[in-house]
């Protein structure tokens, strides 16, 4: 009888350890994926912070929202909604961008290229050639142009997924 009991305490301490195992499993992911928030939130907190610092105007891209702004220190000077986006957006990353080049084409064909990373244009298709894959955010005329005769080459953008 005594050996009995032991071999069922055994078992039920067994379950019940795979069950503890299993659920500290669940809470390790949970707390990872809030560590990594919190970073990304620490990121943006820590980029307006400097840009606050600066005397520069800048952009804040939400993909999430579809809506871009157009800061200088801590006021937002434009708000501007895009619809469309072209290309892989899950190729781009939570974070801070810079704006490599401002390319001023014929019949208002003009670009913003941020790197390797992403371009802002208007509904006209660009006469410049880019590489495939890129990221393109299609903005309306009257937007478009007022960002991009707003900020200079060298601005800074953050991304927000």
């Amino acid at each position: 009888m005594l050996v009995l009991s032991l071999c069922l305490a055994g078992i039920c301490g067994a379950e019940q350890r795979d069950a503890e195992q299993k659920k500290l499993v669940l809470q390790k992911k949970q707390l990872k994926a809030r560590v990594e928030t919190l970073k990304q939130e620490q990121d943006y907190l820590v980029f307006q912070k400097t840009m606050y610092e600066s005397d520069s105007k800048y952009l804040i891209i939400n993909f999430a929202a579809r809506n871009m702004q157009l800061k200088y220190k801590d006021r937002v000077l434009k708000d501007v909604p895009f619809k469309r986006v072209l290309g892989r957006v899950s190729r781009l990353s939570h974070g801070a961008l810079m704006l490599t080049q401002k390319i001023e084409g014929p019949k208002e064909r003009n670009l913003l290229v941020f790197g390797q990373a992403l371009v802002l244009q208007g509904k006209n298709a660009p006469s410049t050639l880019l590489e495939k894959g890129i990221p393109r955010v299609f903005l309306s005329r009257k937007n478009f142009l007022s960002v991009y005769y707003a900020i200079e080459s060298g601005a800074k953008a953050f991304i927000l997924l």
